[in-house]
């Protein structure tokens, strides 16, 4: 899941941070988000965007933005409409995303200090923010981070001794010094868990929509467990005999739960879940959302890479490892391209009609669309290609005509290859994750947390193609997958 902070002003519309948000000249409540602003990138806490996902400042942008702001704020006190008039734009500098424009985020992730009815601080709420999981090794070593396997993360929660039994759980929740200490939202948490642990459905409509949110997707990644554990969920076909039979236990008690601080493990959604007396290790994929068909934030395709590595013997051309290998492979921003390309040699019956005499992608061609891109639509590009971007949402776009076209190959590739054109597919990913994983959906429902679980994936889930590419940023956003 991606972290998010939180808020209690229900006054304060959900929207996007634009300057004109920032520094609201129009009403003296929004004068302090300035200050705000400037506090988060001072602690390293986590922006987000409208979809929850998190997004962490470089070391470093507290420095170099402070000047900007201030004197964004002097200027205001000569002319009030000087945001408005002068337009000034602010770009963060975000761990593994880049630069990031603050029109991205979202507003009502800044919180007043001290407001009435309102958390005071910036405090977090999940696994690693409130000190169950694992201390991350950049921290423990000084050093940048670093891909870290399954077997290290419950290797570095033994010797921390973070693993947690799952029968403690709600204990853990409920003595938790931070959530204690978070405000209103820490009180939620801790009755939504004594509602599962009393097994009845948590009812949070009486929270403002963030609360609700943080709930569902940042608290989630431990009630969720915690449903499961008292059995407060359902269990896709009923699985849950199978499940402990597969563990060779009688409840789940016993297992020992374990969050990972790492933030870019394989998989990077998901948790596991040890079981100490048989040695089974599940994967916990913890999604969260409104609305009873929430799927969450998708895990990029990079996270299968492990399971293709060990199944090299078994890719052959034009099959499923073929394309994820080739894909993980690939260079963000030419996905699209290596990936049309890919059907044109394998499927070429299945190609798009509109790239039947544009494939295959030259190299020459894919650097003159990526050039323009970077040059900000200043570059040339090749004519054959515009066609592709003559559509009236691609001509609304203010995008670089480069952006827009690494934009529509990655959608055309993911419809194309969501169409079923590779009979196996949904196999190839299920068979990757294997019985060892399995998702555990947290869903706002009818102003109530509901929960389910989804065992084994190879079984009962089914697999489709995502992105959340944007043509202005074409470069942030892999080629992800989601598991239903």
């Amino acid at each position: 899941m991606r972290a998010k902070e939180f808020l209690f002003e229900s006054t304060i519309n959900e929207a996007l941070l634009t300057p004109q948000e920032l520094f609201n000249t129009n009403n003296e409540r929004h004068l302090w988000r300035p200050a705000a602003f400037l506090e988060k990138l001072k602690g390293g806490t986590p922006f987000v965007d409208k979809a929850g996902n998190e997004y962490y400042p470089d070391e470093g942008e507290f420095e170099r933005l402070t000047p900007i702001v201030k004197n964004i704020l002097n200027k205001l006190k000569k002319d009030l409409n000087y945001v408005k008039t002068a337009k000034p734009e602010i770009i963060i500098n975000m761990k593994d995303h880049g630069p990031v424009n603050i029109r991205q985020l979202d507003k009502a992730d800044l919180a007043k200090k001290g407001q009435v009815g309102q958390n005071i601080g910036k405090q977090g709420v999940q696994p690693i923010d409130i000190g169950i999981a694992t201390t991350p090794r950049a921290k423990l070593k000084g050093k940048s981070k670093e891909k870290v396997t399954t077997d290290q993360a419950i290797q570095d929660a033994l010797d921390q001794h973070k693993e947690i039994p799952a029968g403690k759980l709600y204990d853990v929740i409920m003595s938790n010094e931070v959530l204690k200490n978070a405000g209103g939202l820490g009180e939620a948490i801790r009755q939504v868990a004594t509602e599962i642990n009393n097994r009845r459905d948590p009812i949070i409509k009486q929270y403002p929509a963030a609360i609700q949110r943080d709930l569902a997707i940042d608290a989630g990644e431990y009630l969720g467990i915690l449903a499961m554990v008292k059995d407060q969920c359902t269990w896709t076909n009923d699985k849950k005999a199978g499940f402990l039979k597969f563990l060779k236990a009688q409840n789940l008690d016993n297992l020992a739960l374990i969050f990972p601080g790492e933030q870019n493990a394989s998989l990077a959604d998901s948790y596991g879940v040890q079981n100490a007396q048989t040695g089974h290790t599940i994967m916990i994929s913890s999604k969260g959302g409104k609305g009873s068909t929430a799927t969450g934030a998708a895990p990029a395709l990079s996270g299968l890479q492990t399971s293709v590595d060990k199944r090299v013997k078994e890719i052959k051309p034009g099959n499923g490892l073929d394309f994820i290998n080739t894909l993980n492979k690939t260079p963000v921003v030419k996905q699209g391209f290596v990936g049309l390309n890919w059907i044109a040699e394998h499927y070429p019956n299945k190609l798009p009609k509109q790239y039947q005499k544009l494939v295959p992608f030259s190299d020459g061609d894919i650097e003159a669309i990526l050039e323009n891109w970077k040059t900000n639509g200043q570059s040339k590009l090749p004519a054959k290609y515009k066609p592709l971007i003559s559509s009236p949402s691609m001509l609304k776009s203010k995008a670089t005509p480069g952006g827009k076209i690494i934009y529509v190959t990655v959608k055309d590739v993911i419809n194309t290859m969501n169409s079923g054109i590779i009979p196996e597919f949904r196999e190839t990913v299920l068979e990757l994750l294997d019985e060892n994983f399995m998702q555990i959906f947290t869903r706002i429902v009818g102003g109530k947390l509901v929960f389910e679980v989804l065992w084994p994936g190879k079984i009962d889930g089914n697999v489709q193609l995502y992105s959340k590419i944007a043509a202005p940023e074409p470069n942030k956003q892999a080629m992800s997958f989601k598991v239903f």
